[in-house]
C-alpha cells in the first residue's frame, strides 16, 4: 500500500510544532512513534498534507516526580519500552509498566509513545485503563498556554478526542497515594504478542493510613465499550469496607462492573464473551490486589 504524498516537517519546539498546526488546521497531523498514524495513512484512512515530527522535542519525553507535591509526570514521547523498565514507574505504579509492557511485540514497544497509545483512542488502548484507575491527568498544550484535564474527560468516542487540529497532549500526570497501594492488569489477546486488547481490565486499591480498610478503588476497562472507561458503580461496593468485608464483595464488585461496561459486539469478540471475560478478570484482578493489601504487600 503506498502512502499519498505529504510535506514533511520536524518541530524543532513544542512552540514551533504548535504554531505549525495552528496555520495548517486539519491538514496537518503530528508524529511521534508512527506505529498507528503510518498505518492508517497507508490504509487512506488519514490522508494529511503536511506530518509534523516530533522526534526532536527531548522536553516531552522524560518521567519525573514532582518536588512539590510528589505528583509523577510521564512526557507524551516515553516509549512503551522505556515506561515498563522505569525504575520510578515500577515503585509508584507498577501497574502502568505492567501495562504497557503488553503492548504489541517489542519493536513497536520501543518505537511507540504513550501519549500516541492515548491520543489514537482505540478503545483497546493498553495504557488507558491503568491510567484512568490512577485518576490520571492529562496537559494539553494549546497556542494560548496548557489546560488540565481528567483523562476521564479526555475521548469521546472510538479514534476521538477533545483535542483540537492545533493541541498536543504534553504529559500525563497522576497523584501520589497518600496510602499502601497495590494494582494488576488483565489482558485477554487471540495470541501472546503483537495482538490488540479483547477486554481488558485494571484493577487498582488503596488502604486508609492503618493498612485494614479499603480507602479508594480505581476500576477500568478497556476493548469493550466504544472507550476505556471507569466503572465507578463497582469501585463503590468495595470503598470503605474492611479487606476481608471487600474479599467477600468480589462477585457482587465483578457484576457490577459487566453491568456498567455494557459491553459491545464486533469482529474480535461478542458481547456475551465480553460479558464473560469482564467477570473473570474482576474476580481475579480484585482477589489478587486485596490479597496483597490483606498480606502487608504493595507501596
Amino acid at each position: 500500500m503506498r502512502i499519498r504524498p505529504f510535506d514533511y516537517r520536524v518541530a524543532t519546539s513544542l512552540a514551533d510544532a504548535l504554531s505549525q498546526l495552528d496555520r495548517f488546521g486539519s491538514d496537518a497531523k503530528v508524529i511521534a512513534g508512527g506505529t498507528d498514524l503510518v498505518l492508517s495513512m497507508k490504509k487512506k484512512k488519514t490522508l494529511p498534507r503536511v506530518v509534523i515530527s516530533l522526534h526532536t522535542l527531548r522536553d516531552l519525553n522524560f518521567v519525573a516526580e514532582d518536588p512539590k507535591d510528589s505528583t509523577l509526570r510521564i512526557g507524551a514521547l516515553c516509549n512503551h519500552a522505556d515506561l515498563a523498565a522505569h525504575p520510578l514507574l515500577g515503585r509508584r505504579c507498577p501497574i502502568l509498566c505492567e501495562a504497557v509492557g503488553l503492548i504489541g511485540s517489542w519493536q513497536i514497544r520501543n518505537v511507540g509513545t504513550i501519549g500516541g497509545n492515548i491520543c489514537t483512542a482505540s478503545p483497546a488502548a493498553d495504557s488507558v485503563p491503568p491510567l484512568l484507575a490512577l485518576d490520571a491527568d492529562v496537559v494539553i498544550a494549546t497556542p494560548q498556554g496548557e489546560n488540565d484535564m481528567p483523562l476521564t474527560s479526555f475521548f469521546r468516542g472510538p479514534g476521538a478526542t477533545v483535542l483540537e487540529p492545533n493541541q498536543i497532549l504534553k504529559e500525563i500526570r497522576i497523584k501520589p497515594s497518600r496510602n499502601r497501594s497495590a494494582g494488576c492488569y488483565l489482558k485477554l489477546r487471540r495470541r501472546k504478542a503483537v495482538d490488540v486488547s479483547l477486554a481488558g481490565v485494571a484493577f487498582q486499591a488503596e488502604t486508609d493510613a492503618a493498612g485494614e480498610r479499603v480507602n479508594k478503588v480505581g476500576i477500568a476497562l478497556g476493548g469493550v465499550a466504544p472507550t476505556p472507561i471507569r466503572v465507578p458503580e463497582a469501585e463503590a461496593l468495595l470503598t470503605g469496607l474492611s479487606l476481608d468485608e471487600a474479599l467477600q464483595k468480589i462477585p457482587e464488585c465483578a457484576a457490577a462492573a459487566v453491568d456498567a461496561a455494557k459491553p459491545i459486539d464486533d469482529v474480535r469478540a461478542s458481547a456475551d464473551y465480553r460479558r464473560t471475560i469482564v467477570d473473570v478478570f474482576m474476580r481475579r484482578g480484585a482477589q489478587r490486589v486485596l490479597m496483597c493489601l490483606k498480606n502487608g504487600g504493595g507501596r
